[in-house]
This record gives structure tokens, C-alpha cells and sequence, in this order.
């Protein structure tokens, strides 16, 4: 490109990596090249239909949607928009799920249609941001599209449902880029502002927008715009809407209590494993075989195996490659650039998250990358004359025929949570993939096998704090409660402020009538947090067993308040309490309440109680025998007391 090409006016904007050709360029709007974005989202579509099939499934899930009160009702407007998920603050990506919840429900059928009609528009967008920044070069906009379609990296950002927040940004992200070369185009401040919007649009779908203003500074170097003062005060009110996003993900993730694997490292190694992951978002991106969900740091404690060390060779290897085609060919140098911005947050120089990568990380990085394929692919057919040859015909076939294959087979492994973690311990063994597998065969009730996921977990990684909790939890539910706080000890020794753990360890004294230790650990518990699911009903169960029932009463209601629902057995609770405390019309009237949403013979035979000290012997006759008709057995002194009441 020349010097002087920002004093030139066209009607496109030309390439800053190709000759200009004698003969005029096609149009962006030539319908010639219109079927190649349309193949590409047909394709898509058909690779992803397993996801019509598939759930939720338990990792994240639970956060947004099943466990998630604030998006069953659009009431909870400001709690939808105010409220952060999972450490991040994205109010837009909750509005859309809260929409999905709406049409519905926990039936996860319209939460994956949405994610792929997202994915499928983005396919779109690609085609037209690669094609307009290129200067209508039509087979790199393909390329690029085609990748991004049914690139097997990408099947973890389309059909896990916590992800709608990747392809929702994205779809601002490149819809905002689509618009800076309109603006640049036009210098119309109305397109300007456009822009702006759209980031804003994006860093509300996900915090990782914030690299946006850098990916449009990468714009200008590529149209030789860096050397305009102009470029960089334009994109002032970017970089401060990026640091205002930036400083509020950072206190949500502070309230999240985030804390990265890397921070189990020494400092030193941060270095290797930001470097690690770039050399391997490469080679999965070339070599997409044996993908899996969750890629685990290397064991704590031994030396890194010996592909660290290589990575920073490999990230140099690119710096050379930017630096050589920084004037020859800046198309490359613009893709390596394009790549390394949208990986620059997740990374793990500074520790996120609990992976060493993942997936989903790639979901706008690889655009950059499918540009250096595209660009040899259109050279190849420009020196055909614009015919594709035979042989390009058939490679290009091939790469769509088996990448479309492993996303196809990629989406099917997240039909349910079982066949996600069964693949990921398949393909990359790790005590994350094994605590939750073992949390489906808990929920199962087969407690040997989540006891063997448990064990598996805490072999591979001794910290692995949800594997310790949840097998405690198991010891727990076979009363066996000194192994169940031996392993929330162990928890605790790792992070004592692990609010679950202290919770569950209050919960196993007081079934040991150690009531000091109990109380103490169930106060801590919810100072910790304040809005703990169980907290309160654990520390409820504690004031029953010791007879403070008001104060019982308080905290079981404070449950409920909490979690947004009435529970049946938490109400018969509350009627117990009023047992104890002889307001018997007021247990009459827990009691039910309780069977009203629940037949339970314990329910019935409960109110028999209170219909009995209320003199209403009909009525407590009748309960009892509707309580052993559900299988309770009523004690016999009691019936017999009914008996001989005149």
C-alpha cells in the first residue's frame, strides 16, 4: 500500500496486501460469490443438529439457568441486569436467556436453537467483515467463513448453553468491525457512533469485548492509518468504556471469589503457560482431533513437561513472521495480529479460570488465523484466472468433509452431562472431568461410583477442593461422619475460606451432638455468604436439635425466601418447630400446606399430632390412616392414645 493511499478516495477500500488489478474490482454486492456464505451456514446447520437433542449439562448451567431465579420472570429486570453470573457481568447475554426462559422453560430445546441461529448470522457477518476488509476478495472471505462454520474449536462456544455469551459478543464484535470500515469508508460521525454502540452491545454480552478498540487499531495498521493522530484519539471513548467493563468484571470476579489454577504455581511458570497456550490454540486449530472440555494444568509439584519449554520458541516463530510481512504482505501480518489480540486476555500470563485453555477461546481468534489460508487459496486461484483449479477443488472439499465430521461428532458429546465427561476423561484425564462425572452418579444415588470418580480426582490432583467436598458429602449421607469431616478438612486446608465446606462440616457435628463446633462453623457459613442455598436450613436443623424453634423457624423461612420457592419438606419443617412450641393450629395449618404440594405420609402423620392436641380426633384418625396407606408407620402408642380420646 502506499503512503499516500488516505489521500486517495475510492469507492472501496483496497487490500493492503494484494497488487491492485488492472481490471476493476467486483463489487462487494456482485451476487456472483453470494452462495459461498449460504453453503457455509447450510453446512453449519447440518453439523450442528445434534444439538436439537441435546440438554443442559452440569458445569455452568445450573448458574444461568436451572438455578437461576432472576430469569424466570422478567420482573427481575433489575436482578437480571445487575446481577453477575459466574464471575462475569454480562446483562445482555442473561436478557436472551431469560427470553429462552421464557418461551421454555428448563426445557433446553430453545436455548441451543438460539445459540446456532447466533452462530449461523455470525457465519454471515465473517464473510462480509473479511470480504469488505480485504477489498472483495471473495476466496479468502470464503475460507475464512468456512472455518469459522464447522471448525471443530468451535463446537464448545455453539452448543453449551452457558457459552451463548461467545457467540452473542461476537455477533456485536464483528458486526462493530463490519461498521468501522463503513466509517472509514465514510467518515460520517453517525457511523462512528454506530460503532461505538455495537462495542457496547458487545462488552455487554461478554466481558472479553474489551480487546475490541486494539482489533480496530489492528485496522489501521493494516490500512497504514497508525501514522494519523486522528486513529488514536478516535478510539479515546473505546479505551475507556474498555477499563470501566475491565474494572467491573474484576469486582465481579473478586465477589465470585475467582481464583485461577495458575495461582497453584509458581510465579515463573505463568510465563510458560501463557506461551502454551498460544503454540496450542495453533496446532488444535490445524490438528483439531481429540478436543474435550476441559484441558488441565500439568501436575502441581513435578517438573513441566517438555512442550512448555518449546512454547516461546514457537510465539517468537510468529513474532518473526510479523515482523517480516509487516511491509510485504500485511494481510499475514494483520491475521497474526487479529489472532494474538483475541487470545490476549485468556492467556494464562495472569491466572483465569481453573484450564489450561479451552475451546471456546477461539471462537473470534481464529478468524485471524483462517486469513493466512484464505490468502494462499486466493493466490492460487488468481493465478488460475478466477477458475478454481481441479486439485484446489478437492482439497478444499476434503478440509470441509472432515472438519465438518469432527464438529458433528464434537456437538454430540454435549447431549447430556454423562457423555461430556465421559468423553473428556477419554481424551484428557483430569480431576476436574472426574468430580463432575461423579456428581451425575451422586445424583444417581450409585455413591460407590461417585466414591470411585471422587478417589480418581483426588489422586490426579490432591487440591481438587469439589472432589473433597463432594465425597465428603457422600461419608455424610452414610452417616459416616468423621471421614465426611476429615475431607472438608482437608478442603479447608487448602482454602479456608471455602464457604461450603465450613457449611458442611457445621452440618456433621451437629449429627454428632458436638453443637459448639456446629454453630460455630454454620455462622461462618453464612456470614461468608449471605445468600447460601442450604446455609439456613442447615443451621435450622441445628437450632431444632436443640430446641430453639423460633429461632429455627426464622431460618428455614429465610431458605425459602432465598432460593425463590416454596419447599414442601422445609414446610413440614417449619410445622415441626410449631409442634415443639405448642402452637398447634399453627403446625396444623404448615402441615397442610406441605401436603398441598406433596402427598407424604410423614406430612399426614405430622398433622395427626396437631389435630390431636387440637381435640380434632376425626381428623387426626383420618390422617393417620391416610399417613400408613403412603407407607409411614404410625407409632403404636400414639394410636393408641387416639383410641382413648372421648
Amino acid at each position: 500500500m502506499s503512503n499516500n493511499h488516505q489521500k486517495t478516495k475510492t469507492k472501496t477500500i483496497p487490500s493492503a496486501s494484494f497488487t491492485p488489478a488492472k481490471k476493476k474490482p467486483v463489487p462487494a454486492t456482485n451476487d456472483k460469490f453470494r452462495w459461498m456464505p449460504i453453503l457455509c451456514i447450510i453446512l453449519a446447520f447440518i453439523v450442528y443438529t445434534p444439538v436439537f437433542n441435546a440438554g443442559f449439562v452440569n458445569w455452568d448451567d445450573d448458574d444461568y439457568v436451572q438455578n437461576n431465579y432472576s430469569i424466570t420472570s422478567f420482573d427481575n429486570f433489575k436482578e437480571i441486569i445487575t446481577q453477575p453470573v459466574q464471575g462475569n457481568y454480562h446483562p445482555l447475554t442473561m436478557l436472551t436467556i431469560a427470553g429462552n426462559y421464557a418461551i421454555s422453560g428448563k426445557n433446553a430445546g430453545s436455548y441451543h436453537i438460539v445459540n446456532l441461529l447466533i452462530h449461523l448470522l455470525n457465519i454471515l457477518l465473517v464473510f462480509l467483515f473479511i470480504r469488505k476488509l480485504t477489498g472483495d476478495k471473495p476466496w479468502i472471505a470464503f475460507i475464512a467463513s468456512l472455518l469459522f462454520a464447522v471448525h471443530p474449536l468451535h463446537v464448545e462456544s455453539v452448543a453449551w448453553v452457558a457459552e451463548r455469551k461467545d457467540v452473542l459478543y461476537s455477533f456485536f464484535f464483528l458486526f462493530g468491525l463490519i461498521q468501522y470500515l463503513r466509517y472509514l469508508k465514510t467518515g460520517k460521525i453517525l457511523d462512528y457512533i454506530f460503532v461505538l454502540g455495537l462495542f457496547i452491545l458487545s462488552v455487554l454480552s461478554k466481558p472479553a469485548a474489551i480487546v475490541f478498540p486494539i482489533v480496530l487499531l489492528a485496522i489501521d495498521f493494516y490500512y497504514d492509518r497508525l501514522k494519523i493522530a486522528k486513529s488514536y484519539v478516535e478510539k479515546i471513548p473505546f479505551f475507556l468504556l474498555s477499563l470501566v467493563f475491565g474494572l467491573l468484571t474484576m469486582h465481579a470476579q473478586k465477589l465470585q471469589g475467582a481464583v485461577g489454577g495458575a495461582d497453584m504455581f509458581p510465579v515463573h511458570f505463568r510465563f510458560f503457560f501463557g506461551f502454551y497456550g498460544i503454540m496450542m490454540y495453533t496446532i488444535k486449530a490445524i490438528w483439531p482431533f481429540n478436543l474435550c472440555t476441559f484441558y488441565p494444568f500439568p501436575a502441581i509439584n513435578e517438573t513441566l513437561p517438555i512442550q512448555y519449554y518449546l512454547a516461546p520458541l514457537f510465539s517468537i516463530l510468529l513474532l518473526v513472521i510479523l515482523v517480516l510481512t509487516y511491509r510485504k504482505n500485511k494481510l499475514i501480518a494483520f491475521a497474526i495480529l487479529f489472532y494474538g489480540i483475541n487470545l490476549l486476555l485468556v492467556l494464562q500470563f495472569l491466572p483465569v479460570g481453573s484450564a489450561i485453555i479451552a475451546d471456546r477461546y477461539t471462537y473470534i481468534s481464529l478468524i485471524g488465523f483462517s486469513l493466512i489460508p484464505g490468502y494462499y487459496f486466493q493466490q492460487w486461484i488468481d493465478r488460475n484466472k478466477g477458475i478454481v483449479p481441479f486439485s484446489a477443488a478437492i482439497i478444499l472439499g476434503l478440509v470441509a468433509i472432515i472438519l465438518s465430521a469432527l464438529s458433528f461428532k464434537q456437538s454430540a458429546t454435549w447431549k447430556n452431562s454423562a457423555a461430556l465427561w465421559d468423553r473428556a476423561i477419554e481424551v484428557s484425564p483430569s480431576s476436574r472431568a472426574y468430580t463432575n462425572r461423579g456428581l451425575i452418579y451422586k445424583r444417581e444415588t450409585n455413591y460407590d461410583k461417585a466414591l470411585e470418580m471422587y478417589n480418581k480426582a483426588i489422586k490426579l490432583n490432591k487440591v481438587e477442593k469439589d472432589a473433597l467436598i463432594n465425597r465428603g458429602n457422600i461419608y455424610f449421607s452414610k452417616q459416616q461422619f468423621d471421614l465426611a469431616i476429615a475431607d472438608y478438612n482437608e478442603c479447608l486446608k487448602i482454602d479456608s475460606t471455602v464457604q461450603k465446606a465450613i457449611e458442611n462440616r457445621g452440618s456433621a457435628y451437629s449429627s454428632q451432638g458436638k453443637y459448639d463446633l456446629a454453630i460455630k462453623d454454620l455462622d461462618n457459613a453464612i456470614k461468608l455468604n449471605p445468600k447460601t442455598e442450604s446455609g439456613y436450613a442447615n443451621r435450622a436443623v441445628y437450632y431444632q436439635a436443640t430446641g430453639q424453634h423460633l429461632k429455627a423457624i426464622d431460618d428455614f423461612n429465610m431458605h425459602m425466601q432465598i432460593n425463590h420457592l416454596r419447599d414442601a419438606d422445609i414446610i413440614n419443617s417449619i410445622g415441626v418447630s410449631y409442634l415443639n412450641l405448642k402452637k398447634y393450629d399453627s403446625a396444623v395449618t404448615e402441615f397442610s400446606e406441605a401436603i398441598r404440594m406433596k402427598e407424604d405420609g410423614v406430612y399426614y402423620s405430622n398433622r395427626a399430632i396437631g389435630y390431636f392436641y387440637m381435640g380434632k380426633k376425626t381428623e387426626a384418625i383420618n390422617d393417620v390412616n391416610k399417613s400408613e396407606s403412603l407407607g409411614v408407620k404410625v407409632n403404636d402408642v400414639f394410636k393408641a392414645s387416639l383410641q382413648s380420646v372421648k
